[in-house]
C-alpha cells in the first residue's frame, strides 16, 4: 500500500505542467509569517509601491513549498488586490530565483514580470528550470500568470 501510494505521488508530481493556480490571498500560504528574507530580492516593487511581488515559502512539501503572492491596485476600489500564485492547486514550485526577476512595463498590456522557477521532479536532484512570467493590469486590475518549464506550460488569469 506504502509503495503504491508513494508511485502515484512521485507520477502526479512527474506530470508536465498541466495547470496553473491563481487564487485569491485568503489561504494560510499567503500570510506574512511565509515571507523570507533579504527582503530586498524577495519583495520587487513597480509602479511606486502600488505593485509588490512576494516571494512565499510555506516550508512543506519540499519539492513544491514556493509560492508567489502580487498585491496590485484595482480601479474600482481604494483597497489592494492579491493573487497568490501556485505551481497547481496549493503546490508551489520546488525554487524561485528573485535574483533573476526581470520587469518591463507596455502601456497596452501592463506590468511584465518573469521569475526564474524550479519545477520539482523525482529524477533530479535539482529543480528543473522555468518561468512565471506575470501580467499585472492596472487599468483592468487583473493579473495573468503563465508558468512553462522546459517542454511545457499553462496559464491562468485573475
Amino acid at each position: 500500500m506504502k509503495t503504491t501510494i508513494l508511485a502515484l505521488v512521485a507520477t502526479l508530481l512527474a506530470t508536465p505542467l498541466a495547470a496553473q493556480s491563481l487564487r485569491n490571498c485568503d489561504t494560510f500560504e499567503a500570510n506574512a509569517r511565509n515571507t523570507y528574507g533579504p527582503y530586498a530580492e524577495t519583495i520587487r516593487e513597480y509602479a511606486n509601491g502600488a505593485i509588490r511581488v512576494i516571494a512565499l515559502d510555506v516550508g512543506e512539501p519540499a519539492g513544491g513549498s514556493y509560492h508567489v503572492m502580487v498585491t496590485y491596485p484595482h480601479p474600482d476600489e481604494p483597497w489592494q488586490h492579491c493573487a497568490l500564485i501556485s505551481r497547481e492547486g496549493s503546490l508551489g514550485f520546488g525554487a524561485l530565483y528573485m535574483d533573476g526577476v526581470e520587469a518591463s512595463y507596455d502601456a497596452a498590456i501592463g506590468l511584465s514580470v518573469t521569475v526564474p522557477v524550479g519545477f520539482w521532479s523525482p529524477d533530479s536532484v535539482e529543480p528543473l528550470p522555468g518561468a512565471l512570467s506575470l501580467v499585472v493590469n492596472q487599468a483592468t486590475g487583473t493579473v495573468t500568470a503563465t508558468a512553462s518549464q522546459t517542454g511545457g506550460g499553462a496559464g491562468a488569469s485573475k
